[in-house]
C-alpha cells in the first residue's frame, strides 16, 4: 500500500513539475527558474540589436523537458532618466515527456513575452542596476499555464538586477516579480517570485563560476491549494566562451531543495545553453564621419 502510495504521489508531482500545466490545479512561475542565470542584467548591452537563443535539457524522475528560447533585444544607446533603454521579445518552444503516471508528450508554443521597457544605471566602481517591466501575452496552448483547452490569462513580470563587471569578475542577480490574471475559465495561477544568481571568473577568452536559483509561490490560489505553495532552489555552475562576437554559456544545475509545487521537483538535474551575438551595431562616430 506504502509503494502504490509513493508511486501516486509520485505521479502527481512528476504531471505538475516541469509542465508548462494544463490543468488549473498546478501552478508554476512563467520564466523559469535558472534561464537568466550567467547573465548580467544590470548591465545594458552595447548600443545595437541582439539575438540569442537558449536550449534548456531537464530531467527527473518519470518526466523530461526540453526548450528553445529565441530572444532579441535591441539597446538603444538612448538615454531616460539616466539610465540606458533597451528593449526584446522573447519566444519559447517546449517538448514535454511523462512517463509517471502513464507516457504522456506534449508541445507547443508558450506565451510570448514582450519587454518593452528596461532601463540600466551606471552606479560607478563596476556595479550596474536595471528595471524592467514584460509582459506575456495570453495565448491558447497544451503548454500554457492554463485551463485544458482555455486561453491562459496575462502574466505581468517587473525584473530587478544588480550586476558587478569588472576586468576578471562578472556577478549578478536577477530578480523577477510575477503578477497573472485569471485565464479564460476564470482559474488563476499564483503570483510568484524568482531570482538567478551567478558569480564567474574571466580567464582570457574563457569564464568559469557558479549559479543558483530560487523560486517561490507568493500567494495561494486554487492552483497550488492541494499540493501547497511551491518553492524550488538549485545550484550549479557555469562554462563560457567569448567568440569575438558570438558569445556561449553553458550551466548546469541541480535542485537541492523543494516543496509544493514548482517548475523542477527536488533532485531534478537541468543544463542551459546560450549563444548570443550582435546582427547590427552602429558605426562609431568617428568612422561614420570619414565617409
Amino acid at each position: 500500500m506504502t509503494s502504490t502510495s509513493n508511486k501516486l504521489k509520485s505521479g502527481i508531482l512528476a504531471l505538475a513539475a516541469l509542465s508548462a500545466s494544463v490543468a488549473p490545479t498546478f501552478a508554476a512561475s512563467w520564466t523559469p527558474p535558472g534561464v537568466t542565470m550567467g547573465m548580467p542584467l544590470g548591465a545594458a548591452l552595447p548600443p545595437g540589436i541582439y539575438v540569442s537563443n537558449l536550449t534548456h535539457y531537464g530531467q527527473g524522475d518519470g518526466k523530461s523537458i526540453t526548450a528553445d528560447v529565441p530572444s532579441i533585444t535591441w539597446s538603444s544607446g538612448k538615454e531616460i532618466f539616466g539610465a540606458k533603454y533597451s528593449a526584446s521579445l522573447v519566444l519559447e518552444a517546449l517538448e514535454l515527456d511523462f512517463t509517471i503516471p502513464k507516457s504522456m508528450h506534449k508541445n507547443g508554443l508558450f506565451n510570448v513575452l514582450l519587454i518593452p521597457a528596461q532601463l540600466s544605471w551606471n552606479l560607478g566602481q563596476g556595479f550596474f542596476f536595471s528595471w524592467s517591466e514584460g509582459v506575456y501575452l495570453p495565448i491558447e496552448s497544451d503548454v500554457a499555464f492554463s485551463t485544458d483547452g482555455k486561453t491562459s490569462g496575462t502574466g505581468v513580470e517587473t525584473r530587478f538586477a544588480l550586476s558587478y563587471l569588472s576586468k576578471d569578475w562578472i556577478m549578478s542577480a536577477n530578480t523577477i516579480l510575477g503578477t497573472v490574471t485569471e485565464d479564460s475559465a476564470g482559474s488563476k495561477q499564483p503570483n510568484y517570485f524568482n531570482i538567478d544568481w551567478s558569480v564567474a571568473r574571466k580567464i582570457g577568452k574563457w569564464q568559469v563560476g557558479v549559479v543558483g536559483y530560487g523560486a517561490w509561490d507568493i500567494e495561494k490560489t486554487e492552483a497550488n491549494a492541494f499540493l501547497g505553495a511551491g518553492r524550488s532552489i538549485g545550484v550549479g555552475g557555469l562554462i563560457g566562451y567569448d567568440f569575438g562576437g558570438p558569445k556561449l554559456l553553458i550551466e548546469a544545475t541541480h535542485a537541492v531543495d523543494q516543496a509544493g509545487f514548482t517548475n523542477y521537483q527536488k533532485n531534478d538535474n537541468h543544463v542551459f545553453g546560450r549563444i548570443s551575438f550582435p546582427i547590427w551595431q552602429p558605426e562609431p562616430a568617428a568612422t561614420a564621419s570619414l565617409k
